[in-house]
């Protein structure tokens, strides 16, 4: 229980009070030419765990989709591997960029920070070798030593008593890649967890495809929306590595124009479009906003 603010707070001495009676049962293993499957049971104090664990042939992504019946009060159910890598810095996920944290506790300053919010993943990085921590619904990270630690549930009782208690699914993976982060698949292994694949049933005879698509190494397209206040798109990219980088915006259909924006939708310059595309570059960590016109089908 911390000292305040029960909902909100974690303090660190939780870290003094571990209790943990756990009962794990192996219930089915599956093998496959395309995935591998281990189906694990866990009992947690009054709480049940299911998990199924899974290597595809084509991922280095070890994936535990979790199933948990909560009945659990002032407990924290938390996750943590222990991996090979040696790092004073851990990077975490965020809307349009990346945090970084120290993974000691030399100062007062970095004792305070042992709880980090981050979103899609964590990582631990060497030059030559990093190993990640993806998540699809669950941002509280703690990165200790060589520890990647992530916050699963809570349970607290104020202001709501049953916060928590019931029934829970979500998938945390754990991803090794060669090289650092910014040379690593992380990023679209994360949004692949997160967005998955969905399959629609063709309604007319052409089918349906995008008006324009974007390509480039670290710049990402993270919306494509109607614009607040025209019958037009929006397009909105970033820069996820931290580096200077550049993407060629395809354009799929003819007499389409684009104008650059800020992020409140208001026009500043026309792009200069060359055949069907155009060339942009960004700065490290930048967000781009543009607006697509024309006849869009």
């Amino acid at each position: 229980e911390p000292a305040n603010w029960d909902a909100w707070d974690i303090d660190l001495f939780y870290e003094n009070q571990l209790h943990c009676e756990t009962a794990a049962r192996s219930h089915r293993s599956l093998r496959g030419p395309l995935l591998q499957t281990l189906e694990l049971e866990l009992d947690i104090g009054e709480s049940a765990v299911h998990q199924r664990i899974t290597l595809s042939r084509h991922s280095k992504r070890l994936d535990f989709a979790t199933r948990v019946e909560w009945r659990e009060r002032h407990k924290m159910l938390r996750v943590g591997f222990h991996v090979a890598v040696h790092s004073e810095l851990a990077r975490f996920d965020t809307q349009f960029g990346v945090i970084e944290r120290t993974t000691h506790r030399n100062t007062l300053w970095d004792r305070a920070r042992f709880e980090v919010c981050g979103h899609r993943f964590a990582n631990l990085s060497e030059p030559g070798y990093g190993v990640a921590l993806l998540n699809d619904c669950k941002y509280g990270y703690k990165v200790h030593d060589r520890e990647l630690n992530l916050n699963l549930l809570r349970s607290t009782t104020s202001p709501d008593p049953d916060a928590d208690v019931g029934t829970h699914s979500f998938v945390y993976s754990l991803l090794p890649h060669r090289g650092p982060l910014v040379e690593s698949d992380v990023w679209q292994e994360a949004a692949q967890l997160n967005g998955p694949l969905e399959v629609f049933a063709d309604t007319e005879a052409g089918g349906f495809a995008l008006p324009v698509s974007l390509l480039g190494q670290g710049v990402v397209l993270v919306t494509l929306k109607k614009a607040e206040k025209e019958d037009c798109l929006v397009l909105r990219a970033y820069e996820t590595r931290g580096c200077p980088g550049s993407a060629t915006l395809r354009l799929h259909r003819e007499g389409l124009s684009v104008f650059e924006t800020d992020l409140m939708e208001r026009e500043e310059r026309a792009v200069e479009i060359s055949g069907r595309g155009a060339e942009i570059s960004f700065t490290p960590f930048e967000i781009k906003t543009f607006k697509l016109k024309g006849p869009l089908g």
